[in-house]
């Protein structure tokens, strides 16, 4: 069957464009350095030849098609690669492996190889090593959008266009697609175009639906789907209407969808699913909705996005909660995520702050505490924010195997990294090139640290 998700296989040679390494420690061969798991409890020292645990991080240039890769535990840059068009946003991949470099505009996403892996060799895990590389897995259709992963899968929603009469469309790839640069991937196609939402979970996706003769683009329904091999069928539409749908999220148990009057809430229980609808609350004007909303596998509450508003929302006992994040005045949101392996959540500001919240889950039950405790407030410039470069902003990255987040700071061009432990910045590296985009890649837990 052919599908509307089209494979463009590129040769390497004709979009990258050759970079001097800036240091020794990277080069662009393709050796790859195994790391057999290690026992016992003593010091190893990182030599040259060890599988990197730190990540490395992809970072785009502004007004530019390069996206430069570079190595965390020096800082060296290991190669810089060309795509086709300026990416309006990289993400990564299930297993943090590779960046998905979004352009929007000209209907693509490229992938690029980070270089660090991880692999189940059954009794055991073995790391990985590699130069990173621009690969030939491609994914082509109309206005690619909104990007949700699991630890295992990616949806990529493809809002469509109506000038062109292209319809949205959904494409539900694996690690394993990219690397075998596959075509086998599942395909939700609609007839409609929609900038609308998706979240993968194993055979099903739950993803929006829009009326052909809606005003909007936004959808107001969601429903559930289930993979037939290389396509997928309509199991159920949910009653729940969910106008001016905005902004997915999934967590083990429960999948969330922002509305103008609330979040749309499905709970997953084996293969049958249901939904409720938790409403605003009193904190909620009435120019205020949901339009984003984090989450993260084996966290009980979502965090929902209204404007500079953050709220808690728990999605089993139906409740909803303002966060107090101590915002600055003029204070709006640049970033924002579960860091430390899901104990803390931060947030970054147009202000050059990055606050940190402690996430306490399930611990503050039936007391008044806070789900998210105030923790600190990291000022991350001196500068006048108001010098920042047109069309830019601060952006950020969360390290998934430690508790770094990283920080690009376009006003004087570098990379911060911050410890969200002693709340603090702890390194500053200056960039040749205004940053604009960028994401961490890496093994999330390395061989090392598993029991054997």
């Amino acid at each position: 069957m052919l599908q509307s998700m089209l494979q463009t296989k590129l040769s390497l040679a004709a979009v990258l464009i050759s970079v001097s390494l800036l240091s020794a420690c990277g080069d662009s061969t393709t050796n790859v350095v195994e790391k057999d798991p290690i026992a016992g409890d003593d010091d190893h020292d990182h030599d040259h030849d060890e599988v990197s645990t730190v990540g490395r991080l992809a970072i785009s240039a502004k007004d530019s098609n390069l996206v430069s890769v570079y190595e965390l535990q020096d800082g060296s840059l290991l190669d810089t690669f060309a795509v086709a068009d300026v990416p309006s946003a990289l993400a990564a991949s299930p297993g943090k492996r590779y960046a998905l470099a979004v352009q929007r505009t000209t209907d693509r996403v490229e992938f690029i190889d980070g270089g660090l892996f991880q692999e189940d060799h059954v009794d055991h895990l073995h790391d990985y090593q590699q130069a990173p590389a621009l690969t030939s897995f491609v994914l082509s259709d109309s206005r690619p959008t909104h990007i949700t992963a699991t630890d295992s899968q990616l949806a990529v929603f493809f809002d469509g266009d109506a000038a062109s009469s292209s319809p949205a469309a959904v494409a539900v790839i694996t690690e394993a697609d990219i690397t075998t640069d596959s075509n086998g991937y599942p395909v939700l196609n609609y007839s409609v175009n929609m900038h609308g939402a998706a979240q993968a979970r194993g055979d099903y996706l739950i993803s929006t639906i829009r009326d052909a003769d809606s005003a909007t683009t936004l959808p107001d329904k969601v429903a559930v789907y289930e993979q037939h091999g290389d396509h997928y069928h309509e199991e159920l539409v949910f009653d729940e209407l969910c106008p001016g749908l905005h902004g997915s999220a999934q967590n083990e148990h429960f999948i969330g969808f922002g509305c103008t009057d609330g979040v749309l809430l499905i709970e997953q229980d084996g293969t049958g699913f249901t939904a409720v609808k938790l409403a605003n609350t009193a904190d909620f004007t009435d120019t205020m909705r949901i339009g984003t909303l984090v989450g993260t596998e084996h966290a009980e509450h979502f965090v929902g996005f209204a404007g500079a508003n953050a709220f808690a929302i728990h999605a089993h006992d139906g409740e909803m909660e303002l966060i107090d994040w101590q915002a600055a005045e003029g204070a709006a949101l640049t970033g924002y995520g579960f860091a430390d392996n899901g104990s803390k959540f931060v947030l970054l500001d147009n202000q050059g702050y990055l606050t940190i919240l402690n996430y306490h889950g399930h611990e503050h039950e039936g007391t008044a505490e806070p789900a998210f405790e105030f923790a600190a407030k990291v000022q991350l410039t001196t500068a006048d924010v108001a010098t920042m470069p047109e069309g830019s902003r601060f952006e950020l990255a969360i390290s998934a195997s430690d508790d770094k987040v990283y920080v690009i700071n376009p006003i004087d061009s570098s990379l911060l990294t911050v410890d969200t432990a002693d709340a603090e910045v702890v390194a500053s590296q200056q960039l040749n090139f205004v940053p604009h985009k960028l994401v961490w890649l890496g093994i999330a837990q390395p061989a090392e640290a598993h029991d054997h």
